[in-house]
């Protein structure tokens, strides 16, 4: 899919609702510290909101038919999956989202805050709320848009096209009689029809009632210019600067969702990795049907798959496919305790140590001193081996800090590289000192650390000191 050497771009696309499902993310905050952290972060305030936690509303099958609670709860937990992606060294070259996921995707590109936008999604929630939930959506396998569209407009302000989702996947929503009348005019073609189960009538003119509420909340929201490109629901193009705003989202809100032409307008830019940020696997499955193969597919969080095995198996793709994974920040918050994604409470483990017994010099490629070495005061080493070193042990050794960013990092740690006699060679260390210099990343302080460089490296080796690397 890519020239090597060469890190492929990578598209998160943000499902909207009618995606969730009870128990979305429950397994995966269990189980792993930096997606928890995310959800965490945000708690105190998704309390405040609405008055519940987010994990009752993932996990609640009533909570989420209330828009109050499942529209804020999506747009965290796709944030808060952003957010982890990131730190395993997934980010995002291109975002687009589908109708709902559009606040996720501004959020991702920059354009508000986390904070701001919980404010903001939480308002729109409360406005679908107060609106009654009137009419239907339905899914159409039409070969004809030209047709499909003459059909609708038939039905004046009674029905709507909702979605463009992919060739002959359109999206139609409206009064519980015109969708009757047009799902009987579309089976008469021989179309394809899959009534959705959805709250509302969305991107119809039924949830006209809620733009004025959702425009006056957007309105105390500051918007910025995309810092990642964000294709558009409205346009199926590139945001521009000064195009988001308040009376965007009002018009989003009742305008269809162009979500095939922001899917091609990622893949004309040369995104060939897609990873779908959310639950469900609506995105996926709609963007493969305008892929020539090429592309590689990653859907969300589903459940007939546990999310451990979920993101194990699309870190191991996106490895596969030419993306750097940080296997390290990865591992980091279970090498702090021991243990591994799978084991349940109070399954801490010691981590077992080595145990030579001859002298062990040290060689090391490199050393990186981030600029985050002066602010930590501690830390938590990983020490990865490397695959299909037998004759001689080497190592990569990263010290992060709590929230698993890198403090320093040590490239081919080798032990038993020379005798330490060679001139320029290293210092011999024995098994001993070599477990307590090891040990000692468990609270390392950057002056604690500069003191240890020079035998870490010996005389002929490179430690750019101070650089920073991403």
């Amino acid at each position: 899919m890519t020239a090597a050497g060469i890190r492929p771009w990578t598209g998160f696309l943000f499902s909207g609702q009618s995606s969730e499902y009870v128990g979305m993310g429950v397994e995966l905050h269990r189980e792993h510290p930096l997606f928890r952290a995310g959800i965490d972060r945000h708690a105190d305030q998704f309390r405040r909101l609405t008055g519940v936690n987010p994990l009752d509303v993932f996990a609640d099958p009533a909570a989420q038919t209330r828009a109050e609670l499942l529209q804020p709860a999506v747009f965290l937990l796709q944030v808060a999956l952003a957010e982890f992606w990131t730190s395993c060294g997934v980010r995002p070259d291109a975002v687009v989202g589908h109708s709902l996921g559009e606040y996720a995707a501004a959020c991702v590109a920059g354009v508000f805050g986390v904070e701001e936008g919980l404010e903001l999604v939480s308002a729109r929630g409360r406005s679908f709320a107060a609106v009654p939930g009137a009419g239907r959506m339905v899914a159409v396998g039409g070969p004809d848009p030209a047709e499909l569209e003459r059909l609708v407009a038939a039905h004046g302000g009674a029905a709507s096209v909702a979605a463009y989702n992919a060739p002959e996947r359109i999206v139609v929503s409206g009064t519980d009689t015109a969708m009757g009348e047009l799902v009987a005019a579309f089976e008469r073609r021989g179309w394809l029809t899959i009534p959705l189960e959805t709250t509302h009538a969305f991107h119809s003119t039924l949830v006209a009632p809620a733009v004025p509420a959702l425009v006056a909340a957007a309105g105390r929201i500051r918007h910025r210019t995309p810092a990642v490109p964000l294709a558009l629901n409205l346009t199926g193009g590139w945001a521009a600067g000064g195009e988001l705003g308040a009376e965007y989202w009002g018009r989003q809100l009742t305008s269809p969702v162009r979500f095939m032409g922001g899917v091609r307008a990622l893949m004309d830019s040369g995104c060939t990795v897609f990873l779908e940020v959310g639950p469900g696997r609506t995105l996926t499955t709609a963007g493969r049907a305008q892929s020539d193969g090429n592309e590689l597919w990653l859907a969300g969080l589903s459940p007939r798959t546990p999310d451990s095995v979920t993101v194990l198996e699309h870190l191991t793709r996106l490895e596969e496919a030419g993306i750097p994974v940080d296997w390290v920040r990865y591992h980091a918050p279970f090498r702090a305790t021991g243990r591994t994604v799978g084991d349940g409470p109070g399954a801490d483990r010691p981590t077992p140590t080595p145990t030579p017994s001859t002298e062990l010099p040290f060689r090391i490629e490199r050393v990186v001193i981030h600029e985050s070495a002066s602010a930590a005061g501690s830390g938590v080493a990983v020490v990865r081996h490397r695959a299909g070193e037998t004759a001689r042990e080497v190592l990569d050794v990263s010290v992060v800090d709590d929230a698993g960013r890198p403090v320093v990092e040590v490239f081919g740690l080798e032990l038993g590289a020379g005798t330490g006699d060679e001139a320029g060679g290293p210092d011999q260390v024995s098994p001993e000192e070599a477990e307590r210099l090891l040990a000692s990343l468990d609270a390392l302080t950057e002056d604690q650390l500069h003191a240890l460089l020079p035998l870490w490296t010996g005389p002929g080796a490179s430690t750019p000191v101070g650089s920073t690397e991403e």
